[in-house]
């Protein structure tokens, strides 16, 4: 198995030879050792290592909080600061790159280490969760179903290509709007505004709403019949924090009670 690679950023050659002393003993290997922030994106973009340890007051017209900003724009390369810094100023700066870590120094062998490892753990997490997202979104996209995610004050989350062509709401103008302004139903019978299910859900805390036949009034107005089953989404304490809405058109006529 390959070791990790470690790109170290430090232009003072004391603390440089350090860290490849401390890293030499380890289970990561260097990648590189530069002494500047051009360089450090320079090798970043050629090389990918798997993290950056860099210094955050690098001499020279990029300091290595800007270089560590635009690694992780063009590379997302996870990066942990070596800093002698501790004002604000320069915390705030760092904590805004996107920083998996942060170092004082001098730098000491188990705090190098361990945060290194917490840094790749956490940055394997994040992309383990960008992936799921990515598949949630594409799968969303090719359904034929349509959906509409909601939290639990019943403000919209999210919606698919066949919830929006049933409401006439585009998801980046519905999201953080009322569910009930988006997905506008009537009684089928007397044409009645009814709650969805979801607001049943989440507030008489139903476990499932399923196959209710509602009149969906498009942002248009244009009216369908639809069906609808709600069902919610908890958390692992087993309380409700949203909704997921699911529904289809149907072909019954709109005075069908």
């Amino acid at each position: 198995m390959n070791k990790p690679r470690i790109l170290v950023v430090e232009d003072n050659p004391i603390v440089a030879e350090l860290i490849r002393h401390l890293l030499g003993r380890s289970e990561y290997s260097i990648a590189g050792m530069v002494t500047s922030g051009e360089e450090a994106v320079e090798l970043a973009a050629q090389y990918r290592p798997d993290l950056t340890l860099m210094d955050v007051e690098l001499a020279g017209p990029m300091d290595g909080i800007e270089a560590a900003r635009l690694i992780w724009s063009q590379s997302q390369i996870p990066v942990v600061y070596l800093t002698s810094s501790s004002d604000d100023e320069t915390i705030y700066r760092a904590a805004s790159t996107e920083a998996f870590g942060y170092l004082h120094k001098p730098v000491k062998e188990r705090e190098l280490i361990s945060s290194i490892q917490i840094a790749l753990a956490k940055h394997d997490a994040d992309r383990n969760l960008q992936e799921k997202e990515r598949w949630l979104e594409t799968t969303l996209k090719c359904i034929s179903d349509a959906v509409i995610a909601a939290d639990s004050a019943g403000c919209v989350k999210l919606m698919n290509p066949a919830a929006e062509a049933l409401t006439g709401w585009r998801q980046e103008r519905a999201v953080g709007r009322d569910l009930l302004e988006v997905f506008r139903i009537l009684e089928q019978g007397t044409r009645l505004p009814t709650e969805c299910a979801v607001t049943q859900i989440v507030r008489g805390g139903k476990p499932r709403c399923a196959g209710r036949k509602r009149i969906l009034v498009a942002l248009d107005g244009t009216e369908s019949v639809v069906e609808e089953d709600t069902s919610p989404i908890l958390n692992d304490r087993g309380e409700i924090i949203g909704v997921v809405l699911v529904f289809r058109p149907m072909t019954a006529a709109l005075d069908v009670p």
